[in-house]
């Protein structure tokens, strides 16, 4: 696809919501305005064909936020830490912790908020973050995430299942309780295919 004239605008007006809302829940609305700018500013710099191992149009651009969010990471990691429910229902902030991911059930006596779990989450390695938001909380399919990370697809159940655990051990230890007490294997059922995001 190359990106000039009718091309570069449809590839804006279709992806441009879905970036943003991807980088505003990430890093604020502020510096979310300011990853737009870089990713389609970049895409139409570059002038070329979509390079050939990214499977759609949104997975580019998806990886292409996920590295123009780095320069924010002390933002994000900030927000994590202080994070505040939102006074009002938005797309663009923090989703409440309700992902099969990490989602607490009847059956779980952890007694961790939100705010715990964020400031866990806070605490990754930046890629794992990359992986856990882009699966957990914008729901992108397995495919569409190893696009955006350049993480082999078969690697990327393995490594939610030991991003979860990892949080879930750290939430504990501050809680005093049985890590060993998670459920089993992070499965994608429900998840949107490629090119869906939430």
């Amino acid at each position: 696809m190359s990106l000039n004239g009718p091309a570069a605008a449809r590839l804006y007006d279709e992806h441009v919501d879905a970036i943003y809302a991807y980088a505003a829940r990430r890093v604020g609305p502020q510096a979310g305005v300011e990853v737009v700018e870089d990713v389609f500013e970049h895409a139409l710099r570059q002038h070329a064909q979509r390079p050939a191992h990214t499977s759609t149009d949104l997975g580019w651009l998806l990886a292409m936020a996920t590295a123009f969010l780095r320069r924010h990471s002390d933002t994000e990691c900030e927000l994590l830490r202080n994070w505040q429910p939102p006074t009002r229902s938005t797309s663009r902030a923090i989703p409440r912790v309700t992902d099969p991911l990490l989602a607490q059930t009847n059956d779980d006596h952890s007694t961790a908020t939100t705010a715990h779990v964020m400031a866990a989450v806070a605490e990754l390695e930046p890629l794992e973050r990359d992986l856990l938001f882009l699966v957990a909380w914008e729901g992108c399919s397995s495919s569409l995430a190893a696009t955006a990370t350049s993480i082999p697809q078969s690697e990327v159940r393995p490594r939610l299942n030991t991003i979860r655990k990892e949080i879930r051990r750290r939430i504990s230890a501050k809680s005093g309780q049985n890590p060993n007490s998670s459920r089993g294997e992070v499965t994608e059922a429900g998840a949107p295919t490629d090119g869906a995001t939430s």
